[in-house]
């Protein structure tokens, strides 16, 4: 199984291990089998290499699931490898200096067992664009399921190249002419289709969704067209919900199914337009609109009124996986026993995935960006601009299309995840440049592979975009502004101002990313925006305070530093007390971060993840030791925390976790039944620990107390909260599991009666 986490730079760690006598050396083809004994076991190898290298190696995990860890010739921590639990896990680097190299391999977690290491390929590093893309994509080259990649610019084709297989069984090759299943790529051509619709004047996105289905259920509030094509609708996504009742969702799911789970929703998860959560029932839902509308069936509206019109003649929707689609890319994925297992694509998933398409049909859909021949600028336009919610903040996200910045440029894009298939489009419409990216291989990550084969082929067009060093701003003394800054105005407001290498940058609290331009040494713009801030300087260069100059302006304090210079500081550790404990993700109740204090070593642990040292750079600000993360403690007076914010890719604000001493796991037990869901789940202590059972579950789900009356544990219950009646009675419980939240079952009687 796939490790995969909205957190996994978690797993970075730094093990300052010296180099010793005992590294054995790595060379070029030539495996090494060993053996981790113990849970706190580690192998290191060394590799002699010269600047400028590429390095690809494999780490065949027999019997133990195993972390690569890569240090540079000064013995400093630079990247980790881990995507795979069994079987192999390929690694590969570029070399910036002549040494020592070393490769260290720890086991994930608490494992043990056998491994083999091997160095694949070792040669200069390509000096062509066509050739670095050949280095990143070597594991998908060969007889292992491939990929395919399409670079197009201005109109015309830099790359259009396909590797590896797209057939294991019949040992028949990837071609760029391959039909491949892309996915939720697949959204922006349902989004079109509607869009066609409302040209034609046959339906209107502000239309009530009950006009085209009557036969849902009248909610408090109107759910329109409009909110299913922005993700803003409310109803329980129909793939998290169904995985509840351990189905496999490659098994026949029908249009049936899809609206009676919507039925037996007793209400929204949210109120229309207020918030974006993710989700494939509405656009299925919207599938259907076309052919209640248009009373033809979609996969045959859409050949003929959006593929056709454009010359995709070999691009189509599959709606079953039954349905043949000729010399079809077949999809793979690691498999229980270390092997590629071949994998069905998800049912019923048309509108919201389902299409099969080749690149030569994508160049033309791309082309269509500028030209317009489809559906006009208008609805180009009406695509790509970004929904904003009743609050006023933006979704990023259009009509089927995200809206978001790559390298402080536009970048247009949806990447799509079948079973077992990947791909990504990525338009930057400032330059006209696009980026495809396909592969029927489950351990593709299609949109990291797409962002940097731009950046080999775009590298100008970004280098373009003004940096900050404009001007003649010393960026050495941005170091002493970085930090936090919280609005005078709003105090929960926080702006974080960051530094990495060359650029400079800042983020909002629940805001992406953005680029700064320095003006001065005290003001700067920020960058896509019509705003800038000016920091007040002290007479050292350092700043209390400054002005978010941006409709008005706007007074922030400095809270906390990031200044990498700061090394006064001397933390009294026994402060740490007040704050050890668990702390739940608000945007994920499942993910807890643990913080613990073992005399003075103190550490955090997040959910299904290892133990990872903190380092204070203030009583509030601490790093977490080898990640690009800190945490921020929200003090009380008293020196205690109720929250916190993890700064991590965004800043993500966590709640202290209040547990109870005298908890019964007993009182927790019993069976509870789902009408939404129309199914039963059986709780019983193992071991001393609770673990739920399921008629269709392959196997029990543990879950973990949390704290009061919620647990967590494995998806698809990532989070399970008891409820109670006026008694103090357990009457049932409700699951979160991301994209679908609030499920009920309530508690039954020892004759299965509900109670």
């Amino acid at each position: 199984m796939t490790k995969t986490n909205i957190f996994t730079i978690f797993l970075i760690m730094l093990n300052a291990v010296q180099l010793c006598a005992q590294d054995q050396k790595l060379q070029l083809n030539e495996p090494i089998s060993e053996e981790l004994k113990t849970s706190e076991s580690t192998k290191s190898y060394q590799i002699a290499l010269d600047s400028a290298y590429f390095v690809y190696g494999k780490l065949e995990q027999k019997t133990v699931d195993g972390v690569v860890k890569l240090y540079s010739p000064e013995n400093k921590f630079i990247e980790e490898f881990d995507k795979d639990a069994k079987g192999p896990d390929f690694f590969m680097f570029k070399t910036k200096e002549k040494g020592n190299y070393r490769l260290e391999v720890v086991p994930f977690k608490k494992d043990s067992g056998t491994y083999t290491i091997e160095i694949l390929k070792l040669e200069p590093v390509a000096k062509t664009p066509e050739g670095k893309v050949d280095q990143l994509l070597i594991g998908y080259t060969g007889n292992v399921p491939g990929a395919e990649v399409l670079v197009l610019k201005e109109g015309k084709t830099l790359l259009e190249k396909a590797y590896g297989m797209a057939n294991l069984s019949y040992n028949i090759p990837f071609k760029t002419t391959t039909p491949t299943n892309i996915g939720s790529t697949s959204k922006q051509f349902t989004a079109m289709a509607i869009m066609l619709l409302q040209q034609q004047g046959k339906l209107k996105l502000d239309d009530d969704v009950r006009k085209y289905f009557p036969e849902l259920p009248e909610f408090d509030q109107k759910v329109t067209l409009r909110n299913l094509l922005t993700h803003t609708n409310g109803y329980r996504e129909y793939l998290n919900l169904f995985s509840l009742t351990g189905s496999d969702l490659t098994l026949p799911i029908s249009e049936e199914q899809i609206i009676r789970s919507i039925q037996n929703q007793s209400e929204l998860q949210n109120e229309p337009g207020t918030k974006f959560n993710y989700n494939n029932t509405a656009f299925v839902l919207l599938s259907l609109v076309v052919e209640r509308v248009t009373d033809t069936p979609f996969p045959e509206w859409m050949k003929k009124n959006v593929f056709e019109p454009i010359n995709m003649n070999d691009t189509q929707v599959r709606c079953a996986n039954d349905e043949i689609i000729p010399n079809r890319a077949a999809g793979y994925k690691i498999g229980d026993n270390g092997i590629y297992v071949e994998v069905e694509d998800l049912q019923y998933s048309r509108g919201a995935g389902g299409i099969y398409t080749t690149l030569p049909d994508f160049k033309k859909w791309i082309k269509n960006f500028k030209s317009h021949q489809l559906g006009g600028k208008e609805i180009y336009d009406a695509m790509t601009t970004s929904f904003v919610l009743k609050d006023g903040d933006s979704t990023h996200y259009g009509l089927g299309l995200f809206i978001e910045s790559y390298k402080d440029k536009i970048m247009i894009h949806h990447a799509g995840a079948d079973a077992a298939h990947r791909s990504m489009l990525m338009y930057f419409p400032e330059f006209d440049g696009a980026i495809i990216t396909q592969s029927n291989n489950a351990a593709f990550n299609s949109n990291s592979m797409a962002k940097k084969i731009a950046s080999i082929y775009f590298k100008e067009d970004f280098e373009n975009t003004p940096t900050n060093e404009i001007g003649d701003y010393n960026l050495k003394k941005f170091d002493k502004l970085t930090g936090e800054y919280a609005l005078d105005e709003s105090p929960n407001f926080i702006l974080y101002f960051m530094k990495d290498g060359n650029r400079i940058y800042t983020q909002a609290s629940g805001q992406p990313e953005i680029d700064l331009i320095a003006e001065s040494d005290s003001i700067f713009k920020i960058a896509g925006v019509d705003a800038r801030v000016k920091f007040h300087l002290n007479e050292d260069g350092t700043a209390d305070h400054l002005t978010l100059m941006q409709n008005g302006n706007h007074t922030a304090t400095k809270i906390a530093s990031n200044n990498p210079e700061d090394e006064e500081f001397v933390y009294d550790i026994t402060k740490f007390d007040k704050l050890l404990g668990k702390y739940a993700l608000e945007e994920s109740k499942a993910f807890i971060l643990d913080f613990m204090r073992d005399e003075d070593r103190i550490y955090t642990q997040a959910t299904g993840q290892p133990e990872i040292d903190l380092i204070a750079e203030s009583d509030s600000l601490f790093k977490i030791k080898g990640v690009n993360a800190k945490v921020k403690f929200h003090l009380n007076k008293n020196g205690t925390a109720d929250s916190l914010t993890l700064i991590q890719n965004g800043m993500h604000k966590a709640q202290k976790i209040k547990i109870s001493e005298n908890i019964d796991l007993k009182d927790f037990t019993g069976s509870f039944y789902s009408a939404e869901v129309e199914t039963v789940y059986h709780i019983h202590l193992k071991d001393e620990k609770l673990e739920i059972s399921s008629f269709l579950f392959p196997e029990n789900i543990k879950i973990e107390y949390t704290t009061e009356d919620t647990f967590s544990g494995g998806y698809p219950i990532e989070l399970l909260k008891f409820l109670r009646n006026t008694d103090n009675e357990i009457i049932g419980f409700e699951i979160d599991n991301g994209r679908t939240s609030g499920v009920k079952f309530a508690k039954m009687n020892k004759d299965f009666l509900i109670e």
